[in-house]
């Protein structure tokens, strides 16, 4: 029977961040935290780099997405369809069930940028303390019929987080998605010509020039990550973040030669490396996303200096048939065509109904696979100086045809972890 005064490993907290609920998943080495409005992952925490969260802590004051009203909180954090998703945004997002803006229509039907996933309060599901701290939490998307949940546990000895998330589609209709693990990281673990991410991948290509007039980038340009061409011909290295104001998107198609791929952020300074791994068939491009001083609209206002390395099914936040992935059905087991009794007479009674309205259909990942575990990290050069690390896995699966899964493990480590490709 466990102490009586043993501190909770998994804690319910009425400030999460600027006052929003949340949990927070304790272990020896630090803990996790995420809010309930939107479930954002919000803080990574080691105790062995106090004070410094990698994650993206917006500088506009945040509250829960469901909270948000166009009438009163426009002018603040912006119109639909981006407003209710900044109101609430912070550290690891996720955009599901589609990734990028929805059309006109569905914004005037009220949808939201990247999904109904991000602008939802999460219940708990489940809670516990053994054999690993553990929450489970979820919710059910109204509009795209789909029940979204995620389970995290923490290794109690070393810095080691498992993230699964399992989307099952409510509907019979099979159901074109896009999955989208939105991750920012922001200062102070983020610095200008310190801070180094990294990824393995090949080809990429740059945002066009309609995204930004910041972008100092060559607008559509192909390129080898990590050097990508500029304006003025020469080439940058985008592993680090230049001190300039800019905005700009690239996208990476991830080695197809490697099972196990990954994200690597790390300050060298602060002795701190984070990494996600996962599966490359599971994810097989990764956005780099950054922002530094350059959109002027609210909530940004021109002093947001951010930058996001996002896995995903998809390349870009553009809704592109060649891009989906179907979500099957789930249609009643009994539903045959041997069970058909052929015409109802007219008057029988309507005893049991259930009518479902669907938008029309948006974006969605690929299949998603089991996974392998991470047996070593590659990268370009050599990180040894971070002493104190994070790493993260995806590691998903397809338990039936009707339900998709997606692992992600956050694992860390003491000790130094040469990268090189």
């Amino acid at each position: 029977m466990p102490h009586s005064g043993r501190t909770k490993a998994v804690q319910r907290l009425s400030n999460v961040l600027d006052g929003r609920g949340g949990y927070r998943i304790k272990a020896e080495w630090g803990h996790i935290s995420v809010l309930q409005g939107g479930g954002h992952i919000r803080e990574l925490s080691l105790n062995s780099v106090p004070g410094v969260n990698p994650l993206w802590h917006p500088q506009w004051t945040t509250i829960d997405p469901d909270d948000y009203s166009p009438k009163k909180h426009r002018r603040v954090y912006g119109p639909p369809p981006d407003g209710k998703l900044l109101a609430g945004i912070a550290g690891h997002s996720l955009s599901f069930d589609h990734f990028g803006p929805p059309s006109k229509e569905e914004t005037a039907a009220g949808l939201t940028t990247h999904g109904e996933a991000p602008s939802l309060k999460w219940d708990l599901l489940k809670k516990s303390d053994s054999p690993r701290p553990t929450l489970h939490y979820g919710q059910v998307l109204p509009q795209a019929q789909i029940d979204f949940r995620r389970t995290i546990s923490v290794d109690r000895s070393n810095p080691v987080i498992c993230c699964e998330e399992q989307a099952t589609n409510l509907s019979a209709y099979d159901r074109p998605i896009s999955w989208n693990e939105h991750v920012t990281f922001g200062p102070p673990f983020l610095e200008c010509g310190t801070t180094v991410f990294d990824m393995p991948a090949t080809h990429a290509k740059v945002c066009p020039a309609s995204y930004s007039e910041q972008i100092f980038l060559q607008p559509d340009a192909e390129f080898r990550w990590p050097n990508a061409p500029t304006k003025q011909g020469a080439t940058t290295d985008l592993r680090r973040t230049p001190d300039q104001q800019f905005g700009h998107y690239t996208m990476q198609l991830l080695d197809p030669a490697l099972q196990i791929v990954f994200v690597s952020a790390c300050n060298p300074s602060q002795n701190f490396l984070v990494v996600y791994a996962f599966r490359r068939a599971d994810f097989p491009w990764v956005g780099n996303w950054e922002e530094r001083n350059n959109r002027t609209a609210p909530p940004w206002k021109a002093r947001t200096f951010c930058r996001g390395i996002e896995f995903s099914t998809t390349p870009d936040a553009i809704p592109d048939e060649t891009h989906r992935t179907i979500l099957k059905g789930n249609t009643y087991p009994l539903a045959r065509p041997e069970f058909d009794l052929g015409t109802a007479v007219a008057d029988l009674p309507m005893e049991r109904m259930l009518l479902v309205l669907l938008r029309s259909v948006l974006v969605w990942p690929r299949h998603i696979a089991p996974s392998l575990l991470l047996n070593q990290f590659r990268n370009r050069q050599s990180l040894s100086s971070a002493t104190s690390a994070i790493k993260m896995r995806m590691r998903n699966r397809i338990p039936i045809p009707r339900k998709l899964s997606a692992r992600c493990t956050v694992s860390g480590a003491t000790s130094n972890f040469p990268i090189s490709h």
